[in-house]
Order: C-alpha cells, then sequence, then structure tokens
C-alpha cells in the first residue's frame, strides 16, 4: 500500500511539473518532439484571422520548411500566385519563428502561438493593418 502512495504522489508532482512548462499559449502543454521537427514539412493555410476576425480566403499562404533551415512560401492572392525560396529559423527560446526571402537582409518575425506536429499557429503585427493571426495544418 505504502509503494502505491508513493507512486502516486510522484505522479502527480510529475504531472504538475510538466502542465506547468509550455513554451506556447496555446499548447501543447508537454511534447518529447523538439520544436525543429514538429515544424519540418507543408503548412498549408487552415484560417487567417485578422484582429480577431475570421477572414474570407482570398489570401492564402503556404509554407515548406526543409530541416536545413530553407524551405518556400508560396503566396495565392485571388487567382494569383507567387512562390520564393525562403531561409527560416527560431529565435533561442523557439517562441519565434523567423524568415525571409533567401538573400534578403530583414527577417519577418513571427510569434508562435501553437506548435504540434499537426497544427502551427503564428501571430504577425502587420502595424497598421493590425494583428494577424495564421492558423496552419501540415499536409
Amino acid at each position: 500500500m505504502k509503494r502505491f502512495i508513493i507512486i502516486g504522489i510522484i505522479a502527480l508532482s510529475l504531472i504538475g511539473v510538466f502542465s506547468a512548462c509550455t513554451t506556447y499559449d496555446e499548447g501543447p502543454g508537454f511534447t518529447v518532439i523538439p520544436a525543429e521537427n514538429r515544424i519540418k514539412g507543408t503548412w498549408e493555410q487552415a484560417e487567417l484571422y485578422i484582429n480577431d476576425e475570421l477572414q474570407d480566403g482570398t489570401l492564402q499562404i503556404e509554407f515548406k520548411f526543409d530541416a536545413d533551415g530553407t524551405g518556400t512560401r508560396s503566396t495565392t492572392l485571388g487567382s494569383g500566385t507567387t512562390t520564393d525560396d525562403i531561409e527560416w529559423q527560431f529565435n533561442d527560446d523557439k517562441t519565434i519563428l523567423m524568415f525571409k526571402d533567401t538573400g534578403a537582409d530583414e527577417w519577418d518575425e513571427a510569434t508562435i502561438l501553437r506548435l504540434t506536429t499537426k497544427e502551427l499557429w503564428i501571430l504577425e503585427d502587420a502595424g497598421i493593418f493590425g494583428m494577424w493571426q495564421f492558423r496552419y495544418e501540415k499536409v
């Protein structure tokens, strides 16, 4: 009986420790998969919110993040699509996703709200155009 009580106390302690250790506001609460491994792949935009209002889908952005810090960004506005080669990286604590066109000097930055193996939510400050939250699904 003593053994079960000790195991129960240890389990509750671990749950408390892991639930308090979340990197992103929207989760996951705990994962053993590094952020670099979760973000690799192709991400298709599922939703776009501008100032917390869901948009109609006129603007669609798709990312492909490769393991070597390169990738592509395809932007569709109406019936036109452009694809650019990009470089990407995280900041030191992996809360900011930075990307830029290959060869460009300035990095665009987005705060990561959620990063799982299937979902990526990022928030960008578009200045006078407001706060843009992109929600992606891995394809």
